[in-house]
């Protein structure tokens, strides 16, 4: 049986989820302080990743998913019930698809295509 999902881990994937990327952060950044795991540490840069892209920054929003990608690289194929390749995939086509730029307006980042990540947890396994 896996160990229980902490309930702040489960509201962090409810604000991925709902795009709601700075709150996101926030509430994993209080288990992260707590547990310091680097798994962990590599979803927030997620989240912080794409609230940067979507804020226009650019350089910032490159950096923070190459370091989550080396982050959250050793946790594959899954932990807490997370599909760790698709979220390492997820990152990989953002990065494809984002410039080596600085910044970016809003409506250039919105012309890259890059929709938000949807995290569901895995069935447990048996």
């Amino acid at each position: 049986m896996d160990e229980p999902i902490p309930q702040k881990f489960l509201a962090y994937l409810q604000y991925m989820n709902e795009e709601d990327y700075f709150e996101a952060h926030e509430v994993l950044e209080d288990l992260w302080h707590s547990d310091r795991i680097d798994f962990y540490k590599g979803m927030i840069q997620v989240a912080v990743a794409i609230f940067h892209l979507r804020n226009g920054n650019i350089k910032g929003a490159r950096y923070l998913f190459s370091r989550a990608k080396s982050l959250v690289t050793p946790y594959l194929p899954h932990y807490r019930r997370i599909n760790v390749q698709q979220v390492i995939a997820y990152i990989d086509d953002c990065l494809k698809k984002i410039p080596d730029v600085i910044e970016m307006e809003r409506e250039e980042v919105d012309m890259l295509g890059i929709k938000g990540i949807r995290l569901e947890l895995m069935e447990e396994s048996r």
